[in-house]
């Protein structure tokens, strides 16, 4: 199944366990592969990931392998602290 990036584009963004991480702003891709190799991840500092991010204008970028699901809303499943 193929999806556009425009199409995910300022979706929320969840973890599997409901926490939410922040907004879709970009995706960044390998040309090598051909395919998606992280996301862009902005408004963090409101989500889970509060903590390691305090400035409301850093973006976070997660690799795309934690992307569990995208539909209505981005599923992610991050790495164990």
């Amino acid at each position: 199944m193929a999806i556009k990036i425009s199409e995910i584009l300022n979706k929320k963004i969840y973890t599997t366990k409901g926490y939410y991480v922040g907004e879709m702003y970009d995706a960044i891709i390998d040309l090598e592969k051909s395919a998606i190799s992280g996301i862009v991840v902005t408004d963090a500092h409101k989500g889970c990931l509060k903590e390691k991010v305090t400035d409301p204008y850093k973006k976070v970028v997660l690799p795309y392998r934690t992307v569990e699901s995208i539909g209505n809303i981005v599923l992610i499943k991050l790495p164990a602290k």
